[in-house]
């Protein structure tokens, strides 16, 4: 009796958990926003999502192929295992975001802040990285400050 109370509360949480994905969900499309959320798994190949507020959201794994996120603010976003590529993260904020494993090939960075993001096993190849700020950011090459602002 016990072993079936158990399952069926792992039942109900993970039905929860889907749930809770799926309102954040429809609260991003709704809103164009939704910080924090839980978007796992999720897919929104293709998405127009230019400036969308997704600071800190867990998007590990999402299918964020060729998806336009020009503008938006993903700091401290979990990106980790994300698929971007071609995803258009042009003057993006990435800055403090877990992009561990992530596919950004063939991916627009340009300009975007990757400050303190870390990017190590960051599929990155024909990624566009002109203008991107790197400070404090972890990649596949190792920690790069090439973009770090010296005070005056």
């Amino acid at each position: 009796m016990r072993i079936l109370a158990i399952v069926v509360t792992m039942l109900l949480v993970a039905t929860n958990a889907g749930a809770s994905n799926e309102i954040h969900l429809k609260k991003l499309k709704a809103l164009h926003a939704c910080e924090k959320c839980d978007l796992r798994w999720a897919n929104l190949s293709g998405a127009n999502l230019q400036g969308a507020n997704l600071k800190g959201a867990n998007l590990q794994k999402a299918d964020l192929r060729g998806a336009n996120l020009k503008n938006a603010d993903l700091r401290e976003a979990d990106l980790g295992g994300a698929n971007l590529k071609s995803a258009n993260l042009k003057d993006a904020n990435l800055r403090g975001a877990n992009l561990k494993g992530a596919w950004l090939t063939g991916a627009n960075l340009k300009e975007a802040d990757l400050s303190q993001a870390n990017l190590s096993g960051a599929k990155m190849k024909n990624a566009n990285l002109k203008g991107a700020i790197f400070c404090k950011t972890k990649t596949p090459w190792g920690v790069d400050n090439s973009g770090c602002k010296t005070a005056k």
